[in-house]
């Protein structure tokens, strides 16, 4: 089992062990133990078949460790000189149209000055989120006026992100920017499980994520259409700027947004949607997806789960 952060010579931390074991997924024996290839062939092949069937397009995309990005040279040191980014080793495995792997549009989107990581946080910034939608809008074939997304004010910020402890206190705080969300943007549906994190204040719970609902609309956005968004905390169910959600929400006139990778068929068939689009982060693959998910069934246990061991 790695550590949970590795501390580069150049004050950069990246997350490395945790409870996905990062790192080890990065080497061919640990991708190989830890990363069923065949159970994702059937997953994306009966994926494939369903939106066939109802005619929406959707595609999976894989949200890059912030080694896949900017430690490439770390990832070799540590894991050996065969080393390669799961989503990478998968995407050769397995060659599938609606697979995305944005990592080497953020490589170059650092390379020419835009910060898509931060050195003390695991997770993309805004310019790193917006980056991951244009990749993934422009595979899927839509267009947009991305001035959209540039216009919106900026609001700087500094702090230390999720990487960040105290034995790193000599690595300074890193200076974010946050981007106002626009007033045509608004949440017009929060299910139980958000309504209940929210009361409780406890909205950054890992056990209250999965599950999580919402509905935002913007009738101002350039796609007259809803998406349907599954996602992690790279998305969110908080349309804030560093969040997938957030990029949708400027885009689409509609943003549905489910945290799971599972897929809810019923709510899928319901909605009719007119993209869908998952997102998971690189660190996940172990966990193949079985999309079995009922999600008000599930965010209706997961609100139980808690008041069986806290307080409210």
């Amino acid at each position: 089992m790695s550590s949970r952060v590795h501390r580069s010579p150049d004050g950069i931390l990246y997350l490395t062990g945790g409870s996905n074991d990062v790192l080890s997924l990065f080497s061919p024996a640990g991708f190989a133990t830890g990363v069923d290839v065949g159970a994702w062939r059937g997953r994306l092949a009966a994926r494939a078949a369903l939106f066939a069937g109802l005619g929406i397009p959707w595609r999976l995309v894989l949200a890059p460790e912030k080694l896949s990005v900017l430690g490439l040279d770390v990832a070799r040191i540590l894991a050996g000189p065969d080393a390669m980014p799961p989503a990478q080793r998968l995407c050769h495995l397995l060659p599938h149209p609606a697979l995305v792997d944005p990592a080497g549009y953020l490589r170059d989107q650092q390379a020419a000055g835009y910060r898509v990581y931060m050195p003390t946080d695991s997770h993309w910034t805004s310019l790193g989120a917006f980056s991951a939608f244009q990749w993934t809008m422009a595979n899927m074939g839509l267009q947009f006026d991305h001035s959209v997304y540039a216009a919106q004010p900026v609001i700087p910020m500094r702090y230390h992100g999720d990487l960040w402890e105290a034995g790193h206190s000599d690595i300074p705080v890193d200076p974010f920017e946050r981007r106002s969300l626009p007033q045509s943007v608004t949440r017009v549906h929060a299910n139980a499980l958000v309504q209940f994190k929210e009361r409780i204040g406890r909205e950054n719970d890992m056990r209250l994520h999965t599950g999580s609902h919402v509905v935002y609309r913007n009738p101002a956005a350039e796609h007259p259409g809803r998406i349907l968004l599954f996602g992690s905390s790279f998305s969110d169910h908080r349309a804030e700027c560093s969040l997938l959600t957030y990029v949708t929400t400027l885009f689409f006139r509609e943003t549905h947004f489910i945290w799971s990778t599972s897929l809810d068929i019923a709510y899928l068939e319901r909605l009719a949607p007119d993209v869908v689009v998952f997102e998971m982060p690189e660190r996940f693959l172990p966990h193949c997806p079985d999309d079995t998910l009922e999600n008000e069934a599930h965010a209706q246990t997961r609100i139980a789960a808690w008041g069986s061991v806290a307080t409210v």
